[in-house]
């Protein structure tokens, strides 16, 4: 089981397949959750208190799962939620512990930037590592791409419709 969902997330992250090629395990639900969680709450460690970046992954996770289920039952097939929500999880666990590496180059100078916003005016000041920015905005954009491409399969849209979803998803994650 869990080295066929590694093997379809590979081909979800290469965009070599869909969400429908995920394999169908309720067992594999609550390990994909303890790992998106853990990957987003690692990243926000960096810059937050511990419980603060629990608390914020979860809630991620949890408004991941709400929109999911929204389109898809807009969509009418809301049969499809599982492996959705899996290939979801899978794919941005992943790539959320790809930024980690970036984001503990960035983290010292957001915390600078925090506790001394005027260094905003001074720009040489703020030393930031473009490799680190470049890389992390890479991840991004990739991870966005999985996302309407998961959404764009389930959906049954065209390409143009499941970005917008996925920016629609992105930005209610973003709010909750």
């Amino acid at each position: 089981m869990f080295a066929q969902s590694l093997d379809a997330t590979v081909r979800i992250l290469l965009l070599r397949a869909g969400p429908q090629d995920f394999p169908f395990a309720k067992g594999l639900t609550p390990v994909l959750l303890g790992l998106a969680i853990l990957a987003n709450a690692l990243v926000f460690s960096r810059v937050l208190p511990p419980p603060m970046a629990l608390g914020i992954a979860a809630a991620m996770v949890a408004a991941m799962a709400m929109v999911t289920r929204a389109i898809l039952r807009m969509r009418n097939v809301l049969n499809r939620f599982q492996q959705t929500f899996n290939a979801l999880l899978a794919t941005s666990a992943v790539l959320t512990f790809a930024l980690l590496p970036g984001f503990i180059q960035l983290a010292p100078q957001i915390l600078e930037l925090a506790k001394h916003p005027e260094l905003l005016d001074k720009p040489d000041a703020v030393h930031v590592s473009g490799i680190a920015v470049f890389f992390m905005n890479l991840v991004n954009c990739w991870n966005f791409s999985v996302t309407a491409h998961i959404f764009r399969h389930d959906a049954g849209v065209n390409r143009w419709v499941g970005m917008v979803i996925a920016f629609v998803a992105a930005g209610v994650m973003l709010f909750v």
